[in-house]
């Protein structure tokens, strides 16, 4: 037997006897991620792991499979590795990793996802209080057993570490970005972004680490309470230490940029460990570790000629275009041909034809492969895409609100735009004839404004929500007054409230102060008064009412309807229009004459016969009042 398959059967049994233990063989990679949330205190925290999709079985009804369903994150006090509590993690999604080279890919087999879980995690400010900090750890056996630079690779765990600063001290971990699909052509340069970010905006520093095996087993495949920091690290074979990993002319570095770059000299499968620590003022505050794995093969030393990026069948180096009109970027399509665009050094998911539409600023890139053979791949020149200087579009107006049954003016870039640039108006999203950079309103609405450069295509948008005040002053159309006395006019507003101007005019007869709301006035004369109203958004509204001076009127106290010619009746003198009505009574209360004004004065008779001599009450209704009192009918 030789000594390949004598491996591979060894390596077929183990896996086998592993099985039996739920391993996580199928985990290549991953790392912890800790993110302040809105609430204080509060934490989302993010257990990242990428898969061997070749190895992981999902599980089902009728099979457990290995990929776990949750995860259990353990915390301790770094200066007395006291357990602080634990967070079990929950799976909440997963992503295929998309490889630049799909011909490599598929005859080696690589296929890689990404899987997330996720928890919330709150703290205590008074226990998580301790000025040395505080970390993270997950554990899970067992590591690929077919790594080349560890020793007994099969029968390692993974460590997944992370620490962070006392609550006192608010921040969220550094995150590393989601790495491409890539593997290492021997002997030929290799780099790969593994930079991180960092929300609080602290400095970060990246080296290489030896990866950690920690404390579980194909036994115990799970890690426990247990605290064991300084964790087991993974031994090294011979020849491979942390200054060459990957081992070749020029070993496996890590920048200050966060970038690896490699020359391998020996193909395999090599595992590492990336530690970036933050620093703020100088001084560490936490640090995340992530544990990775990257292929070296034997490439095909025909390379593909290198692509060329063309935008409107000119080749692209520096564009700018409209966020509002996405572009196309494109390079020579072929069936022998695959390709890869990546946005910034990182893999577009799904990118993966002759061309694309860019509607993200940043720097492009095509990576050209055959699509039949492994072999070398090559890359594209950089193509840096821009947003074009935005289109100035400001709607201004010269009120705040439009004041009812009048108009006001709305200004597009305070009345004027650029040669070259078309204007538009639109109102409720209904468009207007109107082109011109003044508009004269009469109507609220939402109003809209879009300016367009008509060489380049952008836009420059803007919209203006307008409102209406509308105020009803409302005043007596007529008052009549006493000659001699006074009167209040009293306006009803509606809305009632408000912080209002009043102005009272003319001055004439004006006895109170005339910009209070009511008026006290007292003319001897007819006189038409008018209230001005004005809000607070400066609209103006008015309503008037006419005040007549009424002559005192007499009212005589008997009368004799004897047919003398003399005080014949109940004649009420200097009564003008005064009165609306005359309702004369009888002593017993009943109603025995009746009258709407008083054109014809009452003579003494009820029903047409005369009435004894007596006392008859009277009420007389004028426009202010009713007077009351009795008249004497004489015999």
């Amino acid at each position: 037997m030789n000594c390949s398959l004598l491996r591979n059967l060894l390596i077929l049994t183990l896996l086998i006897n592993l099985s039996f233990h739920a391993v996580g063989n199928h985990i290549v990679g991953g790392e912890l991620q800790m993110n302040k949330t809105s609430v204080a205190n509060t934490f989302e925290i993010r257990l990242i792991q990428f898969w061997d999709t070749n190895g992981l079985v999902i599980p089902s009804p009728n099979n457990g499979g290995n990929r776990d369903d949750n995860a259990d994150i353990y915390i301790y006090q770094k200066s007395n590795n006291r357990l602080m509590g634990n967070l079990r993690v929950g799976f909440r999604s997963s992503e295929l990793v998309a490889f630049q080279n799909r011909a490599c890919a598929t005859s080696r087999a690589l296929s890689v996802s990404v899987g997330v879980y996720t928890g919330t995690l709150r703290l205590d400010p008074t226990e998580y209080s301790d000025a040395g900090g505080y970390y993270m750890v997950w554990e899970r056996c067992c590591r690929n057993a077919d790594i080349d630079n560890i020793i007994g690779p099969g029968e390692n765990g993974t460590v997944f570490y992370l620490e962070f600063p006392p609550l006192s001290l608010p921040n969220s971990s550094p995150s590393f970005v989601v790495p491409n699909g890539q593997y290492i052509c021997a002997n030929r340069p290799f780099s790969m972004n593994m930079s991180a970010t960092d929300a609080d905006g602290d400095e970060l520093r990246y080296s290489l680490v030896n990866p950690m095996r920690g404390s579980t087993t194909p036994e115990e495949p799970f890690g426990t309470i247990a605290p064991v920091r300084p964790y087991p690290l993974v031994t090294w074979t011979n020849s491979i230490s942390l200054t060459n990993v990957i081992p070749g002319p020029s070993p496996l570095r890590i920048s200050n940029a966060g970038i690896l770059t490699v020359t391998a000299g020996s193909i395999g499968l090599y595992v590492f460990a990336i530690q970036v620590e933050e620093f703020r003022n100088g001084k560490l505050i936490g640090f995340v570790r992530r544990d990775f794995q990257l292929l070296v093969i034997d490439c095909n030393g025909d390379q593909p000629a290198q692509p060329i990026i063309m935008h409107n069948d000119l080749p692209a180096g520096e564009i700018t275009f409209c966020p509002e009109s996405p572009i196309q970027l494109k390079t020579e399509a072929s069936q022998d041909w695959s390709y890869q665009w990546q946005l910034n050094g990182l893999n577009i998911p799904g990118a993966t034809g002759a061309s694309i539409m860019v509607k993200d600023s940043g720097t492009y890139s095509v990576i050209k492969s055959y699509t039949k053979k492994c072999s070398r791949d090559t890359t594209s020149q950089m193509v840096k895409a821009g947003f074009s200087k935005p289109i100035e579009a400001i709607i201004s107006s010269d009120q705040d609100v439009l004041c009812a049954g009048q108009t006001m003016i709305l200004l597009a870039n305070g009345g004027s735009i650029l040669n070259g640039e078309k204007l538009t108006w639109a109102k409720d999203n209904a468009n207007l004839a109107a082109t011109d950079p003044a508009l004269e309103i009469s109507e609220p609405g939402t109003y809209k404004i879009v300016i367009t450069n008509e060489n380049a295509g952008c836009q420059g948008i803007d919209t203006l929500a307008i409102s209406e005040e509308d105020l009803l002053v409302s005043l007596p159309e007529r008052k009549g007054l006493l000659e001699g006395s006074r009167t209040t006019l009293a306006p009803i507003l509606l809305p009632p409230n408000g912080n209002h101007s009043f102005e009272w005019s003319p001055p004439y007869g004006l006895l109170s102060d005339p910009t209070g709301k009511d008026a006290t006035v007292g003319p001897f004369l007819d006189t038409t008064y008018v209230l001005t109203v004005t809000t607070a958004n400066g609209c103006v509204f008015q309503d008037s009412t006419h005040v007549y001076v009424i002559d005192k009127m007499h009212i005589p106290t008997a009368f004799s309807p004897d047919n003398d010619g003399r005080n014949d009746t109940f004649e009420i003198f200097n009564a003008k229009d005064q009165i609306v009505e005359v309702r004369i009574y009888n002593r017993w209360g009943t109603l025995i004459y009746l009258s709407s004004g008083y054109t014809t004065p009452w003579n003494g008779t009820y029903k047409e016969a005369p009435l004894p001599a007596g006392s008859y009450p009277y009420v007389i209704k004028t426009v202010d009042r009713d007077l009351t009192g009795t008249v004497m009918l004489l015999k």
